[in-house]
């Protein structure tokens, strides 16, 4: 059995697979656990889970890998197992209310590319780009559940607008339509809450003075 190529397409390296290497599966879960994580996070808003669904959805894309149909794009079918995990771990916790810590959220520096050893970017910089996202977050809870999916899956996942229509089971159209009508209810919610919290700067300033 030769040696997969770490650079070789996905559809070569599924073949190795079927073939009986799980080392081409190996490099397959090195380039797509991530984005995937990455995803699975914003959606669940738990660290432990989010990691949890990735895991599954690796281990049932391994079992079901000879009935993947090489016509269509295998990252596709990948991302639609981890959005049906997403959605099957959801309603499971969701009459479980948790408060979760923005590590167990959003990962800690060293996971998102950041070495606190080595002294850049600042503190500073750092909590900023961690309010951000916990700004984006909450602004993506407050989308409905398909538009969110879709800014997901186009920018966290970079998937085409045809590839977001396959994994979500919706036309191409429909596709692209979630995903713009998402950037503008995103826009505003955003825009909305860094007004307020302005507005509340401003009443604590005048209150102390």
């Amino acid at each position: 059995m030769s040696q997969p190529n770490a650079s070789g397409t996905d559809g070569e390296l599924v073949a190795a697979a079927l073939d009986g290497s799980d080392e081409a599966f190996r490099v397959l879960f090195q380039r797509y656990r991530r984005p995937l994580l990455s995803v699975a996070r914003s959606r669940l808003r738990d660290a432990d889970r989010a990691e949890d669904v990735v895991q599954e959805t690796f281990l049932s894309a391994h079992r079901s890998l000879a009935t993947y149909d090489s016509r269509y794009s295998f990252r596709t079918w990948l991302w639609t197992i981890l959005l049906n995990g997403c959605k099957r771990n959801h309603a499971k916790h969701s009459r479980k209310p948790s408060v979760r810590g923005w590590s167990e959220t959003t990962g800690d520096a060293t996971e998102r590319g950041i070495d606190p050893a080595s002294g850049s970017p600042s503190p500073t910089t750092v909590l900023l780009a961690k309010e951000r996202d916990e700004l984006l977050e909450r602004s993506l809870d407050r989308l409905p559940t398909t538009e969110a999916d879709a800014l997901r899956l186009r920018f966290f996942a970079e998937l085409k607008f045809q590839e977001i229509a396959d994994a979500t089971g919706c036309s191409l159209g429909t596709a692209k339509n979630r995903v713009r009508k998402g950037l503008v209810r995103l826009a505003t919610i955003v825009t909305e809450t860094e007004a307020l919290a302005e507005l509340a700067e401003c009443t604590d300033t005048n209150d102390e003075v």
